[in-house]
């Protein structure tokens, strides 16, 4: 399992009312499991910011001391991607 072996964080844009549409759809006990992976949650609504502005990405890397190097960035949309690609953090 990854989070066994690597510290996982989610950041996501996802807003309050599709969460809770998430939440009921897949149930509470899929829904904790998933979250459980990860060491933080983040939520944009609650940050303040969103992806892909750069400080959101900074917040975080600052926050867990994350070196961007060695931290992989992980979404389905390119500007995403690209714009932590240029604070230095690796994508996929």
């Amino acid at each position: 399992m990854l989070s066994g072996k690597y510290r996982m964080f989610l950041l996501t844009n996802t807003d309050e009312i599709h969460i809770s549409k998430f939440e009921h759809n897949v149930g509470m006990s899929f829904y904790t499991d998933f979250y459980n992976c990860f060491e933080k949650v983040f939520y944009s609504f609650e940050m303040g910011m969103r992806k892909p502005d750069p400080e959101i990405f900074n917040y975080i890397l600052k926050k867990h001391d994350l070196s961007p190097k060695r931290t992989l960035f992980v979404d389905d949309k390119k500007e995403n991607t690209d714009a932590a690609a240029a604070l230095g953090i690796q994508v996929w």
